[in-house]
């Protein structure tokens, strides 16, 4: 995955801090449809490898390793939805009725969505989401 992106401030160990305009899920053009809320003006700071030599204030082009992307958005999607069907299966399996069942695979659901957002923030806080300059623009 490429995008382009702003130094902001050169790190030690030949790293560099870089703001990146957040790309919509769906790839389209925002301005013009508006449907995910402006996604595309929202501004992200993340660390990247500097292996191009950039300075503050280059338009760089940088590289996301793309498995770890991917990994981290099926655990977002997938976890809460795996999750809530578990609960429903020990609801259902349990003979607490539909509506029980269904309110213990909501209430997992949920734990689902914040597992998954606390491990995105571990993931951030541990730099594990790896960014590199590939080049100039």
């Amino acid at each position: 995955m490429t995008q382009q992106a702003t130094v902001k401030r050169l790190l030690t160990h030949n790293m560099a801090e870089v703001e990146v305009t957040r790309r919509s899920a769906c790839g389209h053009d925002c301005k013009k449809c508006g449907g995910c809320g402006g996604m595309e003006t929202q501004l992200i700071t993340v660390t990247a490898r500097n292996t191009a030599g950039a300075q503050p204030g280059d338009q760089v082009s940088i590289e996301g390793e793309t498995r770890q992307v991917l990994g981290l958005a099926a655990l977002v999607y997938a976890l809460p939805i795996v999750l809530f069907f578990i609960g429903y299966a020990l609801g259902a399996s349990m003979r607490l009725g539909e509506g029980t069942a269904a309110l213990i695979g909501g209430v997992l659901f949920v734990a689902g969505i914040l597992l998954a957002i606390a491990y995105s923030r571990h993931m951030k806080h541990q730099n594990k989401v790896t960014f590199t300059i590939t080049g100039l623009i």
